[in-house]
């Protein structure tokens, strides 16, 4: 047992940081976990990263400083990255095409030479030329940069050698990947080795409509093939267990074992978390923030017609603004052309693309108070990382949020805009109330740390 080595999968966090340049909450739960089994005892000297061959049915070895340096890359603050971090606002209505946006999604060894020739041709277009010729070299550009994605996964590395008996473990979002069920079979059969997963929610299965479309039928697929080959489930709340468990139930999956639920850390690494400019230049206490993706499923919609009542029902000067801190995702399209339709809400709103982690902790500070009204989660780490802050986040009561919410934080049913009203203008008017909350989230709350979770990840490997 004590020979037994530990294989963590990255390979989802290499492709994710292809085409995004920021990290989501997976990628940083998946780094906290990783980073704290990295000073478990247990496993400090027999822990290596993996990422997948070209073929995705096989795996290489990756240096544990190059996972470190690529996180620490997309966590960055803004002056490292080389751009300001945009904030849209009465001042500024404008939005990318949704072209644009498409394009966004491209991984950048296509975006890039697709970019290069659609400005070549516009430009050959206006001149009255043709582009025959730059066609085929930006052509060629594309195939080369793809075949130099090829060469980096099939450079020499570490060669991956596991013992019957070491472990496979993946905490991040794999789901990308359709071989990753025979990729599981092979570990369990042909390296004899135990293979875990973490899970976080179930959204794509049990909420397709605010997902993309045809990807819950993706999903399915993918999940019923990995789930199977799965010796270990992790889950994130006691939410998502019960979910995974009906899932299996109604489905005819068998679970190899009972899942077992691993608690989220309060707030994430303390390295680029030190207190920066707030982008807003707003006075402490002068708006309420929601941190969170702006997509369907975290109910920003909902925000929208309760400060469109607050500015109907009082003086607007007696109403904070409200900040949504984060980046644009899926089916919001129609939402974020009502805001600027209102003029933001005649500058009552602001939208902060994609903050820093510098100025994601500056805008908790500033706060009067923080918000989330999503429809499901499968935790909710704003509510506990403002609870962290210090500051009273009032949140919605579904599926996971009590968990993470506990006795601290005031809610309301997502679907009822009306009693969200009240529980949000209880907190504008009384801020007595509010400095009561406050002090006993500094009293009482215990802040959770990732050691927690790898410990009780620890403890189940040692035991299987």
């Amino acid at each position: 047992m004590s020979e037994r080595r530990l294989w963590i999968d990255v390979e989802d966090l290499f492709e994710y940081a292809r085409t995004n340049a920021r990290p989501s909450g997976i990628q940083r739960v998946a780094f906290e976990i990783q980073h704290a089994l990295e000073q478990d005892e247990q496993w400090a000297h027999r822990l290596s990263y993996v990422r997948h061959t070209v073929d995705g049915l096989g795996l290489r070895v990756v240096p544990r400083e190059q996972v470190d340096e690529l996180y620490r890359r997309l966590t960055a603050p803004p002056a490292h990255r080389g751009a300001p971090t945009p904030v849209m606002s009465a001042s500024e209505p404008t939005a990318p095409s949704r072209l644009r946006q498409a394009a966004l999604r491209l991984p950048a060894p296509v975006r890039v030479p697709l970019g290069s020739l659609l400005r070549d041709q516009r430009q050959a277009l206006q001149h009255g030329i043709t582009l025959s010729k730059g066609v085929g070299a930006a052509g060629r550009d594309l195939a080369r940069q793809w075949r130099s994605r090829r060469s980096e996964e099939d450079a020499p590395s570490e060669v991956f050698a596991p013992q019957p008996g070491d472990i496979f473990l993946a905490l991040g979002a794999p789901w990308s990947h359709g071989t990753y069920g025979a990729l599981l079979k092979r570990c369990r059969e042909q390296h004899g080795m135990t293979t875990g997963l973490l899970i976080y929610d179930l959204i794509p299965l049990l909420w397709p409509e605010w997902c993309r479309p045809g990807l819950s039928r993706i999903f399915r697929r993918w999940y019923d093939e990995v789930i199977p080959e799965c010796d270990l489930l992790f889950a994130i709340s006691d939410a998502t267990r019960a979910d995974v468990e009906r899932y299996a139930h109604n489905s005819g999956l068998a679970l190899r074992s009972p899942v077992q639920v691993i608690p989220m850390g309060t707030s994430f690494s303390d390295a680029n978390r030190h207190i920066g400019a707030s982008p807003l230049g707003m006075s402490p206490s002068e708006y309420v923030l929601t941190v969170g993706t702006i997509e369907a499923r975290k109910n920003h919609a909902l925000l929208f017609r309760v400060w469109r009542r607050l500015l109907r029902e009082r003086p607007p000067s007696t109403v904070p603004c409200l900040v949504f801190a984060g980046r644009r995702g899926w089916l919001v399209e129609d939402l974020l052309q009502q805001i600027r339709n209102s003029n933001f809400l005649d500058g009552h709103l602001v939208i902060v693309d994609g903050p820093s982690d510098e100025e994601i902790n500056a805008l908790y500070r500033g706060a009067l108070f923080t918000v989330f009204p999503s429809f499901y989660e499968g935790w909710g780490l704003p509510v506990t990382e403002s609870h962290g802050l210090g500051k009273v986040c009032a949140t919605s009561d579904a599926a996971s949020l009590a968990e993470a919410a506990g006795n601290f934080a005031p809610r309301f049913d997502p679907d009822n805009a009306t009693q969200a009203l009240k529980v949000i203008s209880a907190l504008i008017d009384n801020p007595d109330e509010l400095r009561t909350r406050e002090a006993a989230l500094r009293a009482q709350f215990t802040p959770v740390p990732w050691s927690s979770a790898a410990k009780i990840i620890s403890e189940k490997l040692s035991s299987f």
